[in-house]
Parts: structure tokens; C-alpha cells; sequence
């Protein structure tokens, strides 16, 4: 099995190759320089693997929630590789992904996965491992504020919670606050873990077809404001090439 990730959901950009249970990635902390990196970053992985894109047998990319302009760069790319090389993809959960480390450590442990949202807004979610290794959401991938989620996961009564996600650095007294077992010190997702979360699904044939794929937002609003510009940013161009047609047509004897 050979699965090329990507993860540009936050200001960590990575890009790995999952090659028969060994993985190959590349990661840096880029904010707002993910289009320039990424590129270079999924050819060093594939030069290491020593295989070639015709090789894959599917791709794979951090979905979010994050970073519109992040979700939207690392979404493009893997549409542009899945047209071009026919090949499967599987959008897997940013939140998801940040969670699938601690499970090495703690395979019994409720995982509470944080992750700022700006905007006085955090992204959360809380994981357990279910069968065959899966990942199963005990609260689903949602965005709230900090104390909606601290009254929804103080009523579930979690015996054995751990955390994970740059979220936590926005209250140094959760731990306390929710009587975490462990804060994890991993804050930002990883293109590998991606990787190993698509497995399942490309073995299944359970991918999807590049232009059924989307970047996962939360903040359907704010989406809707992003594509709202991207039309009229359109329509603009749209009118501005039909008025300079219109004036260089020549006039009518």
C-alpha cells in the first residue's frame, strides 16, 4: 500500500508517503508560505520513497477544520494529483489526525482533541479507539466556544481524558478545569498520521474522485463569506474582459 498525504490545515505544512508501513515525511512551520512549500515537500517524500506518482495507490489530505486559505491549498492539490493520476482520495479530519499519536501511548484513553479557531472559537472533538483501531467520535468534529465545550464534556463525565492540540495553550487551567490525565505535547496535525487514517478506506475502495472532494469548514458562515468573494472577485474579471472586448472591437461601417 502506498498513500501520499498532505496537511496544510494550520500553520505546520507536511507532506508524507506511507510505503508498507513505513513512512516518509517532510514538515515545517510556514505560515502563509504552504503553496510555495508543498510542492517541493511532496517531491522530496516521493524521491526518498523511491517510487514514482504511477505507483500510489492513493492520496490523502488533511480536510480540517483549520485554516481556510491552508484547507483550500492542500485540497487543490491533491484534486490536481487525483485528476491527473486517477486516483482515490480520502479527506480525513484535522482534528482526527492530531488525536491518532496518543493512542500509541494510551489505546483505552478518551482523546479531547483542541484546536484554536481564532476568533474567541475553538475547533474540538473527543476520539476513542473503536474496532479494528478505528477512531470513533464521542463528540463529534464541531466549533464552539471554550466554555460551551468545557460544560459539554464536564456532563459527559469522561473517567481517563487526555488532550492535544494547540487549543490548550489558550487556558492553562483546563487540565485542572476538565481533570485531564495528560496533555499531549504535539500541537499541530501531521501529513503521516493523515496518511495512516486513509489506509482503511483505500483498502476498502472507499476513496473519492477529485471533484467530489471538499475542504471540511466549521464556520459555515465564514466559507460562504470566502466563496462569495471568490464570485465576485470572478464576476469582476468576467465584466472587466468584456468591456475591453467591447472596446477593441471595431466600430461598424
Amino acid at each position: 500500500m502506498k498513500i501520499l498525504a498532505l496537511d496544510a490545515s494550520t500553520e505546520a505544512c507536511s507532506a508524507a508517503i506511507y510505503v508498507n508501513g513505513e513512512i516518509i515525511e517532510r514538515l515545517a512551520i510556514t505560515p502563509r508560505k504552504h503553496i510555495e512549500v508543498l510542492m517541493p515537500m511532496i517531491k522530496e517524500v516521493m524521491e526518498e520513497s523511491g517510487r514514482q506518482f504511477s505507483d500510489l495507490d492513493g492520496l490523502a489530505f488533511a480536510a480540517g477544520p483549520g485554516s481556510f486559505a491552508g484547507l483550500r491549498i492542500a485540497c487543490g492539490f491533491i484534486q490536481g494529483l487525483g485528476a491527473g493520476l486517477n486516483l482515490p482520495i480520502v479527506p480525513v479530519s484535522t482534528l482526527e489526525t492530531l488525536a491518532l499519536p496518543v493512542f500509541e501511548d494510551h489505546p483505552e484513553a478518551n482523546v479531547l482533541t483542541i484546536m484554536d479557531a481564532k476568533m474567541n472559537e475553538i475547533y474540538w472533538a473527543v476520539y476513542i479507539r473503536g474496532e479494528k483501531g478505528r477512531l470513533v467520535t464521542v463528540f463529534e468534529d464541531q466549533v464552539s466556544s471554550m466554555d460551551a465545550m468545557i460544560e459539554a464534556v464536564k456532563a459527559h463525565g469522561f473517567e481517563s481524558l487526555y488532550g492535544v492540540g494547540d487549543g490548550f495553550d489558550l487556558d492553562p487551567a483546563l487540565k485542572e478545569t476538565l481533570n485531564l490525565v495528560e496533555i499531549s505535547s504535539r500541537k499541530h496535525p501531521r501529513a503521516g498520521e493523515v496518511a495512516l487514517l486513509a489506509i482503511s478506506d483505500i483498502e476498502q475502495n472507499l476513496g473519492l474522485y477529485a471533484d467530489q472532494v471538499s475542504p471540511i469548514y466549521l464556520r459555515h458562515d465564514i466559507a460562504l463569506t470566502i466563496e462569495e468573494q471568490e464570485a465576485a472577485r470572478q464576476k469582476k474579471a468576467a465584466e472587466a474582459s468584456a468591456e475591453a472586448t467591447k472596446t477593441e472591437a471595431p466600430a461598424e461601417s
